[in-house]
């Protein structure tokens, strides 16, 4: 049989030939149905090793009796018999989609139902022969234009527990249930058995399953899907379409890690995979034919553990919410997020981790798998925070931030004592005035801002160079903040600071936190220097949640007390600055 010829079934049910799947430039030998306008291939001769170009290639039997495909100089065997008694055999389509090769005496020497691809058709067996060893299972194709042995397979338990499992490599992530003797435990679909008979075989040969239709003018099959679902599909004449009948799992999402490494899965969303924020696809080409085996990698190397310069800005971690966490958790016993955050960071090959109330802290080495994102109507999930460069993470909250999602509060907790800390250094330990800006900073992060705030960066100049600080938020009318000192006050005062912060917040595991960050702020803006924090106490006691705070007078920016007054304590004290560093303060109007 040449390329362009096919052999057609008795019936004209099923037609075997040379074929290209899809938009592939790879030609592969395949079995298909006949009377389907949509192409429909049931079993593929030669998964792993295509041909290129279908010119020239033939499908013979060789001197030895066995089935082979001719192309050039290359043979490939589609029959591998050692010995055949007759070398004379012919080869037979069935109707059934069986591909034979018989002896003179009409015996089956080879049968293409022996190998099966992705579909198991009604007559096909799925276990085990006993006494020769051979397993009939079903492999996925690689994706819908890649035939090739694929990352999922069906196989019957080999402890002969009478039940199959649905595997990614050595992991398993569905099983049929036991057989009861008369379906799959695990299968109520089975009950509606007005259309097919299952049969289970068991004996000292071999053990299998297998399945016949009452009516055969019904036209089903079952495959296993690349996407990791098994599937029971009729055709529909009128329709001229394929109907799914059933399909386990019932979720795309419940296959075990279905988007790869670093990627996750949303069921409410096409395609199903997504890489996580911060990474891309491994393989663009396989993930625009929905393979996505090969997972995501970094955009950006960690810099961690990389040969960065010392002063490079050290990796962030970002918020994921209501995330199906990954495997292979580590779980550690540490006290608090914040601990459990910094042994993650210290550990270059730790990429998240975690921290709920039920299950303390837990991190992941390496690779993160089975990651799924649920939507905000469902109750499961968890926050997750995945490792990213320092880069990555600045590019992702600006771009987060215009839309307005929510952000961790331990996050932002430390973006502000990582600036504390830079003011420290610029303006030197014993500057107290400058307090008040990190003060309007840190109150500024946590209120609630208007849609239309823009933030815009304070220049600050030390021996006349510019450097950008990122503190100070006014309005687009360059108004005052949409909050007052006085209003925080009040709050304070009223055991009602907790309202200060956004919503768009995620709730911190301490708010012990939170309020240890607003009472520093307040400390910052009272009225006398003296009773003014200096940067060095900032910086120690927002490092360190033992330290001793004490609690605030009332502002000097409150109500009925002002800070430009000439005769103030603060004025008669004279400028605050130092080292020529210039410092915005906010006054009241």
């Amino acid at each position: 049989m040449t390329s362009s010829e096919t052999i057609i079934s008795a019936g004209g049910i099923f037609e075997l030939g040379f074929f290209s799947p899809g938009s592939s430039n790879n030609f592969f030998l395949g079995i298909w149905y006949k009377k389907i306008p949509v192409q429909t291939v049931v079993w593929v001769a030669n998964r792993d090793y295509p041909l290129t170009t279908p010119s020239g290639s033939i499908l013979t039997i060789n001197t030895d009796g066995n089935l082979v495909i001719l192309h050039g100089r290359i043979s490939y065997s589609v029959s591998d018999l050692s010995s055949i008694k007759n070398s004379t055999t012919s080869v037979t389509l069935l109707d059934s989609g069986n591909l034979v090769l018989r002896d003179s005496n009409s015996d089956v020497l080879w049968q293409s139902f022996d190998y099966p691809s992705d579909t198991f058709l009604p007559g096909m067996k799925l276990g085990n022969n006993k006494k020769t060893g051979r397993a009939w299972t079903l492999t996925s194709w690689r994706s819908e234009e890649d035939p090739a042995p694929g990352a999922f397979s069906v196989e019957i338990d080999p402890a002969n527990s009478s039940q199959f499992f649905i595997m990614q490599g050595s992991k398993s992530y569905w099983t049929s249930g036991v057989w009861n003797g008369h379906i799959f435990s695990l299968m109520p679909e089975m009950r509606s058995n007005y259309i097919f008979n299952f049969s289970y075989v068991t004996n000292q040969n071999e053990s299998y399953f297998t399945y016949n239709l009452y009516d055969n003018s019904i036209i089903s099959r079952c495959v296993l899907d690349f996407s990791g679902q098994i599937k029971q599909l009729s055709w529909l004449e009128n329709a001229q379409e394929w109907n799914l009948f059933w399909a386990q799992p019932k979720q795309q999402c419940e296959v075990h890690a279905i988007c790869g490494a670093f990627g996750r899965c949303s069921q409410y969303t096409l395609p199903f995979c997504e890489c996580m924020p911060g990474f891309e696809p491994r393989s663009s080409s396989d993930w625009n034919l929905s393979d996505w085996s090969g997972g995501c990698m970094r955009i950006t190397r960690l810099q961690c553990g990389n040969n960065t310069p010392i002063n490079a800005e050290k990796d962030k971690f970002l918020l994921r919410p209501k995330m199906r966490l990954p495997l292979n958790p580590q779980s550690l016993a540490v006290g608090s997020a914040q601990d459990c955050k910094l042994t993650c960071l210290n550990n270059c090959s730790c990429t998240a981790w975690a921290y709920t109330t039920r299950n303390g802290c837990s991190i992941w080495i390496g690779d993160l798998l089975n990651l799924q994102q649920f939507s905000d109507d469902e109750s499961a999930g968890s926050d997750l925070y995945l490792r990213l460069a320092a880069s990555d993470y600045l590019a992702i909250s600006r771009s987060r931030g215009k839309k307005y999602e929510p952000r961790f509060l331990l996050d932002v907790l430390d973006e502000v004592a990582e600036i504390l800390g830079k003011q420290e250094e610029a303006v030197g330990n014993s500057s107290r005035g400058c307090c008040s800006d990190c003060a309007s900073l840190g109150l500024l992060h946590l209120v609630s801002m208007d849609e239309k705030t823009e933030t815009k960066s304070i220049a600050a100049t030390q021996n006349e160079a510019s450097n950008e600080n990122k503190i100070g938020k006014v309005n687009k009318d360059d108004e005052l903040p949409l909050f007052s000192f006085a209003s925080a006050w009040d709050l304070w005062k009223g055991d009602r600071a907790l309202e200060l912060m956004d919503p768009i917040l995620s709730f911190p595991p301490s708010t012990s936190m939170v309020l240890r960050y607003i009472n520093v702020g307040l400390l910052c803006v009272q009225e006398y220097a003296a009773d003014r924090p200096t940067m060095s106490d900032v910086v120690s006691v927002l490092g360190n949640e033992l330290s001793p705070l004490p609690a605030p007078k009332q502002s000097a920016f409150s109500a009925g007390r002002s800070v430009i007054d000439a005769n103030s304590h603060m004025n008669r004290l004279g400028a605050c600055s130092v080292n020529e560093v210039t410092i915005s303060l906010l006054q009241a109007r």
